[in-house]
């Protein structure tokens, strides 16, 4: 192996943690490069000066935090789905009922110009659904918040 091919392996080596035909090329290469020798050795002392240091003892509420918020996580992803549900039948519902809302309109008058009507059932319809979509909203901003 040639010394660029080398360099990244020198860490893991130092660390124990090549295979044995990984570990066997650094050697080799090792024999013949001082300046990879010489860094094999300075990573070699700050593993065991890693290694003689203890381990960091995790906080003890770490393990219910993460539930926590893994519970929080799983919770807005069931919620978002449902919403996204909801969303599509509210939509689906308000396209139905201006279709329908438009043929009543054009039989009961029929003298009313095109845009009126349209402009009008639009209105009706946004209308009929902004509490839904600020229902929707508000609970959004509590889920963010992590209030249910």
């Amino acid at each position: 192996m040639n010394h660029e091919q080398i360099q990244p392996l020198l860490a893991l080596s130092a660390a124990g943690m090549l295979d044995p035909a990984g570990e066997r090329s650094v050697r080799e290469h090792v024999r013949a490069c001082p300046a990879c020798a010489a860094q094999l050795e300075t990573l070699a002392a700050v593993s065991a000066a890693l290694t003689a240091r203890p381990a960091p003892v995790p906080p003890t509420d770490l393990l219910l935090r993460t539930q926590a918020r893994i519970s929080l996580e799983l919770a807005w992803m069931a919620e978002r789905r449902r919403s996204v549900g909801i969303a599509a039948g509210a939509a689906a519902a308000a396209w139905v009922m201006n279709l329908a809302t438009w043929e009543a309109i054009h039989v009961l008058w029929p003298e009313l110009p095109g845009l009126v009507t349209w402009v009008a059932l639009s209105a009706l319809t946004a209308c009929a659904a902004a509490p839904a979509a600020l229902a929707m909203m508000a609970k959004r901003r509590r889920m963010e918040r992590g209030i249910f």
